[in-house]
């Protein structure tokens, strides 16, 4: 019944809409994607990972230099493209940066991603990409992501962009094409060095493709077959106008404009350090786990873009089955579908599983999504059928929506959000607006101490503009400062050390960092009075967001044994943790 059902719908015509309705659906997406993703970029607190680079970007911004890690952190792509809008946009000195820069730049990739699509509008039809467009638009993975100063959006973006460069090539484009899908290909291995699972499933689809189609130019065949058949254009080298671009855009960014050849290796070398880290490192998930993500999970809410796997799944039946255009056409459809289950496929094999890592395979599911929306919309069109189907899918975009909007507000630090991934708590805001103030009381005499075994991230970012801060992995052998910020766990210790000191400190707290992980302000008695513990309302909590301004002095430094609060034993700048997504 089912093979009957499938065979019936690939006798049907494919219905498009008209200019007008797509011109609706797409501005309706584009809108829906500035309505989920720009306001209020400021409430969610930044991830460690955010504020670690964060920081990576004001020493770059200031030096001039970027300094590439090949052990802990990723490529100067996502740096450079904040550099350069950051120029563009007159974000000033990074003191004066708020969350707002920094995610915005997070902003711009997700609406790119969005608009990829129109690269491959032909084969998609008219009525499939505004139908992917609408989908991406309010998917709530892509929300999240869009609103994340990391690296994954930006890659999912050049990804897109190079799959789409290759694809209008093959359809009678200029050898610009190929020069820019190549430049996005370069800057992509510039941004994260994991672009070569991308690269990797693409090659997987590639030769499906041109095992059982014959290539990507048009075909009189309709069908899966061995052989090629028909006349192809000739080109010469055509891989050199992909390589060549994609080594010099590498190259030049990885050694700071030709200038720093070691980094342009060390981007290399870097990959023996990922086969260990694809072991888990700490972030070891069940082969299902992105399956779970994608498809269900409930902590409080059910979190699901089920509907876009159903419908994703139906484009790709219809990719094999059904009716196209030409053989281009479904050549796009069944490469998609392949790069789609061989990326999900690597991602679920490697033990190292963080939520933002299959974005891109996310994307081109989506897009084969809006084809099997249209699909079925032909199937179902007229009558009853048709009136139930816009209902479903009418309802399906709205569970969509409700779930974007719980994403970035009420459930925007919450562990049973499953985009939230040890995510920094919402009340660390309550200890950055205290020490802040007990920092403007004191001016040049403040010094404070962070003993916690990540260095305290994010609270380097939050307070980068105050001087005489120090930060411990763990409890030094001597503590004077009058202002202490402490573990829990590591707080006994502490007061061992302290001796009858310890009744000198006023003690406040707990206060969340990450789920399960809390902080104690010991502030000394002479020095302030701690305000009472009381929750802030959402104004508030989302000022106290905003940096301090003025000069930034001494300002962290993401390398260890540099001491920012001087003579304190054991006293290491901000950086001595890895970035933990950075793998």
């Amino acid at each position: 019944m089912v093979i009957g059902f499938f065979l019936f719908m690939a006798t049907r015509k494919e219905v498009s809409i008209s200019p007008l309705s797509f011109l609706v659906l797409a501005m309706v997406a584009l809108g829906l994607g500035f309505f989920y993703r720009l306001p209020n970029l400021e409430w969610r607190p930044l991830h460690t990972d955010e504020a670690i680079l964060g920081v990576k970007l004001a020493d770059y911004w200031q030096s001039g230099h970027f300094d590439y890690d090949p052990k802990d952190y990723h490529g100067p792509g996502l740096h450079q493209t904040s550099m350069l809008w950051g120029k563009l946009t007159g974000w000033g000195e990074p003191s004066t940066w708020s969350e707002s820069h920094l995610r915005g730049v997070a902003v711009l990739c997700g609406i790119g991603v969005m608009l990829s699509g129109f690269l491959f509008a032909d084969a998609l039809g008219r009525h499939g990409v505004a139908l992917a467009l609408l989908m991406t638009a309010v998917s709530p993975m892509m929300v999240y992501y869009s609103r994340y100063f990391i690296m994954e959006m930006l890659l999912t973006l050049l990804v897109a962009v190079a799959l789409g460069s290759f694809w209008r090539f093959s359809q009678g484009g200029t050898r610009l094409w190929l020069v820019g899908g190549g430049a996005a290909l370069g800057f992509a291995h510039a941004t994260k060095e994991t672009f070569i699972l991308n690269v990797a499933a693409a090659w997987v689809g590639w030769a499906v493709v041109w095992l059982f189609l014959g290539g990507f130019e048009p075909q009189k065949t309709r069908s899966l077959s061995l052989g090629s058949g028909g006349k192809k254009r000739v080109i010469r080298a055509p891989w050199a106008w992909v390589l060549v671009p994609a080594l010099v855009v590498s190259v030049a960014s990885y050694s700071n404009g030709f200038q720093d050849w070691k980094a342009v290796q060390d981007s290399l070398w870097t990959y023996a350090s990922y086969l260990q880290r694809s072991e888990g490192s700490g972030h070891e998930k069940p082969w299902f786990y992105y399956l779970q993500l994608l498809v269900w999970r409930k902590d409080g809410l059910v979190w699901s873009e089920a509907m876009l796997v159903f419908l994703g799944a139906l484009g790709m039946i219809h990719a094999l089955v059904g009716q196209h255009r030409n053989s281009a056409h479904q050549a796009l459809l069944v490469f998609l579908s392949i790069y789609t289950l061989a990326l999900l496929a690597i991602y679920s094999v490697i033990s190292y599983k963080t939520p933002w890592c299959i974005l891109s395979a996310q994307h081109a599911l989506t897009l084969l999504a809006g084809t099997g929306a249209a699909w079925l919309w032909t199937m179902m069109r007229g009558g009853v059928a048709g009136w139930v189907y816009k209902l479903l899918l009418g309802v399906g975009i709205y569970f969509l929506c409700s779930q974007s909007k719980f994403a970035t507000h009420e459930y925007r630090a919450d562990q049973r959000n499953p985009y939230a991934y040890s995510h920094t708590t919402t009340d660390l805001l309550r200890l950055v607006a205290e020490v802040r103030r007990l920092a403007a009381e004191r001016g040049e005499a403040f010094q404070a101490q962070v003993i916690n075994r990540d260095s305290g991230w994010p609270l380097p970012w939050y307070w980068r503009a105050i001087p005489h801060i120090g930060y411990q992995t763990e409890v030094p052998a001597a503590v004077e400062a009058p202002v202490l910020i402490v573990d829990v766990d590591q707080l006994p210790v502490l007061k061992t050390v302290l001796g009858s000191a310890a009744v000198d400190y006023v003690e406040s707290g707990p206060y969340g960092l990450r789920p399960d992980l809390y902080l104690t302000l010991l502030v000394r008695k002479e020095q302030a009075a701690v305000q009472p513990r009381a929750s802030i309302p959402l104004s508030a909590e989302a000022g106290a967001l905003s940096p301090a301004t003025g000069t930034l002095t001494d300002p962290p430094k993401l390398t260890p044994n540099v001491p920012v609060l001087p003579a304190l034993p054991g006293s290491a700048s901000p950086g001595g943790a890895a970035l933990p997504e950075s793998r």
